[in-house]
């Protein structure tokens, strides 16, 4: 019971913090699956999963050709209410994120959980103002800050010695700052922002079978978050995200595990017009590994590699991304 009023306690300082401060998981960085989050935690023990993600988008794509034109995106003119079309040429942006995820097992079945990423750092390089007679070269329209909190509670509605099912439903908070500046004034992109500045529910299930008690694994999941439009009347598009793969205990100390990851997302809308260079369809290839440092402590990597990946019009996309972390139970 302390340990359940000591979790309760947490999200009430996270959910007092978050008002001032910057913030999210935005559209790249949550392709990356997560480490410790996915499953339930044992009846009265706490998971502290800390992990940092970092994904490079510098390839081009014509939606799911490879291009090597350039990537002119159009611009959301919040102050005036407009979208220009083809404003500005992108070049490469960096994303960063650092996230903390803390789970309780209320019972062998219910586990409540939450996600705090607290680092979300995006370096982007862009011309500015492409058509102009001036059009300028600028790398400092980049946003950093921290990031959407989701909260989420799961339960597994079938469980045996070899099946688990697990329900969840959640909750993203607008917690990030969605309105920073970039560098001529105006409110920055909104695909690059710390937060989205909306309320999501969040539904989910996942389901595992182990093939070989203790030995071989196979497990599939599917969630999917239903956005709703923010204070500047911008709605992100819908999200669906499609797991599956397979684990194999090497030895009593390292876990293998390949995925394949898929993300569908419906094109962005503002004031109830398409967004041009929005929604997307990723399918990546997740190879990594689990060492048991200790009986409390396990440390993770994965490697996320491209295979399919199509958008609407032009955009950069992902060529690699990597995520790191370290889980403790207690």
């Amino acid at each position: 019971m302390k340990r359940l009023c000591l979790f309760i306690v947490c999200v009430f300082l996270t959910l007092n913090f978050i008002s001032l401060a910057e913030a999210s998981c935005g559209s790249s960085n949550c392709t990356l699956i997560r480490g410790s989050q996915s499953g339930l935690a044992n009846e009265g023990r706490f998971v502290v999963d800390l992990s940092y993600r970092y994904i490079r988008q510098t390839d081009k794509k014509k939606g799911s050709s490879d291009f090597s034109g350039n990537v002119d995106v159009a611009k959301v003119e919040f102050e005036t209410g407009m979208i220009e079309p083809a404003h500005h040429r992108e070049f490469r942006t960096i994303n960063e994120l650092a996230q903390l995820d803390i789970s309780y097992g209320v019972t062998e079945r219910f586990t409540l959980s939450m996600s705090v990423p607290f680092l979300n750092d995006r370096k982007h390089e862009h011309i500015d103002g492409i058509g102009t007679p001036s059009p300028e070269f600028t790398n400092q329209d980049g946003t950093s800050g921290f990031g959407d909190i989701t909260l989420m509670a799961k339960y597994a509605v079938w469980q045996t010695v070899k099946h688990q099912l697990i329900a969840g439903v959640g909750l993203k908070f607008a917690s990030g700052d969605f309105k920073l500046k970039n560098s001529e004034g105006d409110i920055n992109e909104p695909t690059i922002m710390p937060g989205t500045g909306s309320n999501d529910p969040i539904l989910s299930a996942l389901y595992s079978f182990s093939l070989i008690p203790n030995k071989l694994g196979l497990f599939a999941s599917a969630s999917h978050r239903f956005t709703t439009e923010n204070s500047l009347d911008y709605e992100f598009g819908d999200s669906t995200f499609i797991d599956g793969g397979v684990s194999y205990q090497l030895n009593e100390k390292i876990n293998l595990i390949t995925q394949i990851n898929t993300r569908i997302s419906r094109r962005d809308e503002f004031l109830g017009m398409d967004v041009p260079n929005t929604g997307i369809t990723f399918i990546n290839v997740t190879p990594g590994i689990v060492l048991a440092a200790s009986e409390n402590v396990s440390l993770y990597s994965h490697v996320q590699i491209p295979v399919y990946q199509r958008v609407n019009e032009v955009n950069l996309v992902p060529n690699f991304g990597i995520m790191a972390g370290i889980s403790y139970g207690f």
